[in-house]
């Protein structure tokens, strides 16, 4: 039989979190419903403290207008006496009506309003009390001349202020609690004034206290024919105020019992709560730490035992996607962990066919450059001996005996194309030992660029004019389009030429018709110069490809064409050792525009 640990442990953290959710809902609702309760309670019993300081009031108000009756003997005054009895008697009837409790205070309350009642109009229905008399009369006037003295002597401001709130207070109780501290105060305030040195004010102030004295003499006389009035009158205060203090203090229980009630129930919500939090955290933290220590171990590849078994509710789900997930890493470290080792051996073939290739390209390079330089110097002894024998035979004996004899002189012309037939390609086996020679230069470093200001139209003229008479032959159009205020370039003219040479070249090479231009522009604050043609143009594949060295473009395009295909490598390489660059733009049928920038001689 499974224990109740294991029972709590199989729930679900989703029911678990529901139950803590349940038992901070349930801690609120009580708190609500005590709340609800507490102020419904004081809510009625502050309408019963308000029952009871009203019929107080009117017990006060009665006795006021009683004190009133006995010295003027008018209806009005009567008539509110009764008027506030009833009231007062209406006010403790409806206490009963709302608190059944308590009734022996409710009726002591309402026998002595009876007998007040009764004992007064007893006394009302006596001739022989008289009206309002001299002491009332007297008091009134000194009370209303201490007024004056406020303004005429500021010192006794305050005294005079503590004096009129004192009589206020006798003349609402009429006790003589009351009439003695009224009685202490004005012999406080003629103390003052004499300490003042004002005899004048000391003597006002004690006429005021002798017309009190009198006046509260005369109004005792007055209430005094009856000796049950008195006893009820005297009895009645203290019963309604026992009314308003006893709901009162009933007020102040219920709210400390609420808040004792509140106060305890907050506490056991909280320990509910906490009970069920901790219960809620040990049930997910114990897991989660597990699997935590379970993925440290992975991450560390340490070998691992993840038993989903161990687990419940949904951390068994997620241990087994975890182990899952554990096989599916390890599979796949194991598979990346092959790859790298194929990734390295490919690397490192990759970087010895690399060398290989270096040192073949080094190789080639070196054999080229001492090939060229071999190739040079007999290759420009033969030129000058093909030069020579074409003017003999063209000025020399050898001419003049051809004049004689036309076998001699036919004999004498063939030899002549033999000789310009040598020079023509001994001057293209120097343009390419040339060539050979300026791009080994440039890849061993070993180049010095002789930089300085040079016009652009200077460039363009020389590097084109070899080719004018071919444009000519060709019917080809050349078009130059240089602005005028152009700033010169900045950089080796002779290279420069050079480079330019052979763009005009395979322009006239690949084009058949049409035309060649060159153009001119401002370009990011250096000089774009683009030869254009209207030729076969370059395939976007080959735009890139042309630039390599021993390519040549006619291979893709016409059949094999002269050279070693060397002149463009060289040329990238002289443009970008100006700090420039060259590129191609065009499409096949529709002919090329390659460009190369250089530095202005201003940008410098």
């Amino acid at each position: 039989m499974p224990t109740i640990r294991e029972r709590l442990g199989a729930v679900s953290v989703k029911h678990k979190l529901l139950a803590l959710f349940g038992c901070i809902l349930a801690g609120f609702c009580l708190i609500f419903l005590v709340d609800l309760l507490e102020s419904r309670r004081i809510e009625r019993t502050l309408e019963l403290e308000r029952l009871a300081v009203s019929a107080t009031l009117d017990v006060l108000s009665m006795r006021r207008q009683e004190k009133n009756y006995f010295l003027r003997h008018d209806a009005a005054s009567l008539a509110a006496v009764r008027r506030h009895q009833q009231a007062a008697a209406a006010a403790i009837a409806a206490l009963g009506a709302l608190d059944p409790g308590n009734a022996a205070e409710r009726e002591a309350a309402l026998r002595l309003l009876r007998e007040y009642l009764a004992a007064f109009t007893a006394l009302a229905g006596n001739s022989e009390a008289p009206a309002m008399d001299a002491p009332a009369a007297l008091f009134l006037e000194r009370s209303q001349a201490l007024d004056r003295l406020e303004d005429a002597i500021p010192p006794l401001s305050r005294g005079l202020a503590r004096l009129r709130a004192q009589e206020k207070r006798w003349l609402a109780s009429g006790t003589p609690a009351s009439l003695a501290r009224l009685e202490g105060e004005a012999a406080q305030l003629a103390a003052l004034a004499r300490a003042e040195h004002d005899a004048a004010a000391a003597g006002r102030i004690d006429e005021y206290l002798d017309a009190l004295r009198a006046y509260a003499g005369r109004v005792e006389l007055a209430g005094s024919p009856s000796a049950a009035f008195v006893a009820a009158a005297r009895a009645l205060e203290p019963v309604t105020e026992g009314l308003r203090s006893h709901y009162e203090a009933e007020r102040a229980a219920i709210a400390r019992d609420a808040a004792i009630a509140s106060t305890a129930i907050q506490a056991a919500v909280v320990l509910a709560v906490a009970l069920a939090a901790w219960g809620v955290f040990r049930s997910v933290a114990t897991p989660l730490s597990v699997l935590g220590r379970h993925a440290r171990r992975v991450a560390r590849g340490e070998q691992t035992n993840l038993d989903p078994a161990a687990f419940s509710g949904e951390f068994r789900s997620l241990a087994e996607d975890i182990g899952r997930m554990e096989k599916h890493l390890v599979a796949t470290i194991l598979d990346l962990a092959r790859k790298e080792r194929e990734a390295a051996e490919e690397a490192r073939q990759a970087r010895k066919a690399r060398k290989r290739a270096e040192d073949l390209s080094r190789v080639k390079s070196n054999f080229l450059s001492l090939v060229s330089h071999e190739l040079k110097t007999p290759l420009t002894s033969m030129v000058g001996f093909a030069q020579v024998m074409k003017k003999r035979l063209e000025r020399g004996p050898l001419a003049e005996a051809g004049a004689r004899d036309p076998e001699l002189a036919a004999e004498c012309a063939r030899f002549g194309e033999n000789c310009g037939i040598m020079l023509d390609e001994g001057h293209r086996l120097t343009g390419l030992i040339d060539n050979v020679l300026e791009l080994a230069a440039l890849e061993s470093g070993e180049t010095d660029l002789d930089m300085g200001p040079v016009a652009a139209e200077d460039v363009v003229g020389r590097a084109v004019e070899p080719f004018l008479a071919v444009m000519s032959e060709k019917g080809l159009q050349f078009l130059r389009d240089i602005p005028a205020d152009l700033p010169p370039l900045r950089c080796d003219r002779e290279r420069m030429v050079y480079v330019l040479r052979h763009l005009f070249s395979n322009a006239v090479k690949f084009t058949d018709a049409g035309h060649v231009a060159c153009r001119v522009r401002r370009e990011d604050g250096m000089a774009a110069i683009t030869v254009e043609d209207t030729g076969r143009g370059i395939p976007s594949a080959m735009r890139e490809a042309v630039f390599e060295k021993f390519l040549q473009l006619g291979d893709s395009l016409t059949g094999k064409m002269p050279g070693l295909g060397i002149g463009l490598a060289a040329s990238r390489a002289v443009v970008e050792h100006h700090g420039g660059s060259i590129r191609i733009a065009g499409a096949p049928g529709r002919g090329s525009q390659v460009t190369v920038t250089v530095p202005l001689a201003e940008a410098a």
